[in-house]
């Protein structure tokens, strides 16, 4: 029985971002190079040396948690990286995904395509397949990159292995809920204390939480009225989503019943229901206020 750590290939993204922010490391390499003052080579060393420190970094933190490759064969790691075209499977049910994050105000998730940070790594002269030695990578261009993640994590504890999880996404929290997976955010490991102390509620209650009380960091909305501690009361009285009472949804907020009466009118017409699918799907309380 092994190992295996599964990076979350954002960190790298994250860290491009500061290296080309205007007084990163690679800019300004880039800056030298564009005045002659150093040629292609020497800006290439300098790139490879910045992504260079950034993967000490992950190396040292993995030796903290006594898990590094590079000093114990039993060991390996995985780095994740996300899908061009990640987005548009969210982007199908919430066009809003992530809306937060794009450059482009008029683009949708459903249509959305990133950028393939493989190829910027490629372009500083660095294999992204082969980072360091004992090192691999996973690439689907329809996911992103906590899918991957929460994937070959389930792969690897049926293959009897341990997963250690690097990531500051907190989707990826909900996997502590298996005694053979740890993770760490970058800054410090992260336990299943520490998200019971941080928000009420245990790792495998945090899917349902999020749904509940929405995520603000990949701009999906919660439910009407819910916040963050009512979700979290409500899956510890009811144990999960399926089982908390309809009744704890109808909540209703607006200034006055014709504001609320005409909102509720206006989506029925723009999705083309009939009075009768509403009373079926959302109960007798809709046509009462419509």
């Amino acid at each position: 029985m092994g190992t295996v750590i599964l990076l979350d290939g954002g960190y790298f993204v994250g860290r491009l971002q500061k290296h080309w922010s205007p007084k990163g490391a690679m800019r300004r390499a880039h800056n030298s190079y564009k005045k002659q003052k150093i040629n292609w080579f020497q800006r290439q060393y300098k790139f490879q040396k910045a992504f260079n420190s950034d993967m000490g970094y992950i190396e040292v933190l993995m030796s903290r948690m006594r898990v590094n490759p590079k000093y114990d064969k039993s060991c390996s790691l995985i780095v994740c990286f996300d899908g061009t075209l990640g987005r548009r499977l969210r982007g199908e049910l919430y066009e809003g995904y992530k809306a937060n994050r794009n450059y482009n105000a008029e683009e949708n998730a459903s249509t959305h395509e990133g950028r393939d940070i493989r190829d910027l790594l490629e372009a500083a002269g660095l294999e992204p397949n082969s980072l360091r030695p004992r090192w691999t990578a996973s690439y689907d261009e329809n996911k992103e990159a906590d899918d991957l993640i929460a994937e070959l994590c389930l792969a690897e504890l049926l293959k009897g292995n341990k997963v250690v999880i690097l990531s500051g996404d907190t989707d990826l929290f909900q996997m502590l809920r298996y005694p053979d997976v740890r993770l760490n955010n970058f800054r410090k490991e992260i336990t299943a204390d520490d998200i019971e102390e941080r928000w009420g509620i245990k790792a495998e209650h945090l899917a349902d939480w999020k749904a509940l009380s929405g995520d603000s960091s990949d701009n999906i909305p919660g439910v009407h009225g819910i916040g963050e501690k009512k979700a979290a009361t409500l899956l510890i009285q009811h144990g999960s989503l399926e089982n908390i009472p309809s009744e704890e949804f109808r909540t209703y907020s607006a200034n006055n019943t014709k504001t609320l009466s005409a909102k509720l009118k206006k989506v029925r017409v723009e999705n083309k229901w009939s009075i009768s699918k509403c009373k079926k799907e959302f109960g007798s309380a809709w046509a009462s206020i419509e």
